[in-house]
């Protein structure tokens, strides 16, 4: 955004046992509020403080807490964390150390229950991503095999540095306008430099240099780049296959998967068929122009039909390997299939 810089973590583990800890945390506000109902109180609040654990417990097995850059994934998980330590403090408060009075236990349980209700509403949006968010006609159906004809034109690596407005009759939304996410901030690269390194289930390793990058058969194309929390946008890539480049290496013929790696420590992969079957282009430019440190500098993989998380930036390693592996943000929940229109999250 991926998103790449969030971190949600949409597992069973972690989702029913945090939606039924939000829903009784909402019963004991409305209990709250009726005298001799003390027992009941206990009984539900052991049985959420468990449940609400419980979900801790299966975000933290997939993820880890991410409170930076801000985004709804963030924000969720933000509202979700304040709610759970003020339910467990006020269930530890009632059961061992009787501090606070009733009118201010009671306060603090409202307070909890408002956080939940924000956590419980930001988390159905993102677990249907664009469904609230998104706009479907933005979205268009891209084939998945064989690649569209005319879908890419040739093109030359000498851009001209103009930001285009328009391609093929489309909008093209300005590079300033457009959604991004990292997972450490914009990444600074030394054109002179930076190497992109080839290895893995390849007959002989490459490290080749952004002038070598630049030399190799240039393409562009008209691409939507959907992004897993509803927003996305249409640009302009310029690059090379990945194909040319990895028939530059030659293949095992165990390969069948390939995995990106960014320089921040990212990682996504994608089968070595959809690869090929799709032309998929590795971008140096967008819109007519050199890629922007903050558009992913140097290469940025067009990973048409895929969601923003599969777009990896910054990529400086390619590694081929017999078999699919999950990346960054698939390893913590994401699905690794990353088909736009199906289930994003597992």
């Amino acid at each position: 955004m991926s998103f790449e810089g969030s971190s949600m973590v949409f597992s069973l583990w972690h989702l029913l046992p945090s939606a039924l800890s939000a829903l009784l945390i909402i019963a004991l506000a409305i209990l709250g509020r009726r005298s001799g109902q003390r027992n009941s109180h206990r009984r539900l609040s052991f049985v959420m403080a468990l449940f609400a654990t419980l979900g801790l417990a299966g975000y933290l097995k997939q993820g880890n807490f991410i409170f930076y850059p801000l985004d709804q994934h963030v924000l969720h998980s933000a509202l979700g964390l304040i709610a759970f330590l003020l339910s467990v403090s006020l269930f530890v408060d009632a059961i061992i150390a009787h501090r606070l009075t009733r009118k201010a236990h009671c306060g603090i349980g409202y307070v909890a229950a408002a956080f939940v209700l924000l956590a419980l509403f930001s988390g159905i949006i993102l677990f249907y991503g664009g469904l609230f968010g998104g706009d479907d006609a933005k979205m268009p159906e891209m084939p998945s095999s064989p690649a569209m004809p005319n879908l890419q034109e040739n093109a030359s690596s000498i851009l001209p540095e103009t930001e285009a407005g328009e391609y093929q009759g489309r909008r093209l939304v300005p590079i300033s306008e457009q959604g991004n996410n990292a997972l450490s901030g914009t990444q600074h690269l030394d054109r002179e430099a930076l190497r992109l390194n080839v290895t893995g289930r390849v007959m002989r390793n490459l490290s080749m240099s952004y002038e070598e990058l630049l030399a190799l058969p240039a393409y562009t194309e008209l691409a939507y780049m959907p992004c897993v929390e509803g927003w996305g946008f249409d640009a302009k890539w310029t690059g090379f296959r990945v194909s040319d480049l990895l028939n530059m290496s030659g293949l095992s013929p165990k390969a069948g998967y390939v995995v990106f790696h960014s320089i921040d420590g990212y990682s996504t992969g994608l089968p070595l068929d959809y690869l090929r079957d799709n032309q998929i282009l590795l971008a140096y430019g967008i819109n007519d122009v050199t890629l922007p440190d903050e558009r992913g500098f140097p290469l940025q993989l067009v990973a048409r039909s895929r969601y923003g998380y599969k777009w990896a930036k910054w990529i400086t390693g390619i590694e081929v390997v017999d078999g699919e592996v999950r990346g960054y943000w698939e390893s913590r929940g994401y699905s690794n299939s990353a088909k736009v229109g199906e289930l994003a999250f597992v």
